[in-house]
């Protein structure tokens, strides 16, 4: 059983620039076996998706592919972080991160 935590305040950025979205969980534990990812509400866009230890780029939204990198090094403590690269206006309004132990 674990919680999944982000930041606490709304991450700004301007168009053009690129941006880190961290997550982790708590408590904290190995999480490289898990399926990490991100995705857009309410309609579930998968922003980046990472299971059975390699992202997925298939299953990710188009406006999302190439412009996203799952920043693993600390995943052996539950810990990562979303970069958006060139963020756009389509980025704006909120994201949701997840982590599915198998």
């Amino acid at each position: 059983q674990f919680r999944v935590i982000g930041p606490r305040h709304p991450i700004q950025a301007l168009v053009g620039d690129e941006v880190e979205l961290p997550c982790r969980i708590s408590p904290g534990k190995n999480a490289t076996g898990m399926e990490v990812g991100w995705y857009r509400p309410p309609f579930s866009r998968v922003v980046h998706l990472y299971r059975n230890g390699k992202d997925q780029d298939g299953e990710q939204a188009p406006e999302y592919r190439g412009r996203t990198e799952l920043l693993k090094d600390g995943i052996g403590e539950g810990k990562v972080t979303l970069k958006i690269r060139n963020v756009r206006f389509l980025d704006e309004g909120g994201f949701t991160c997840f982590f599915r132990d198998h």
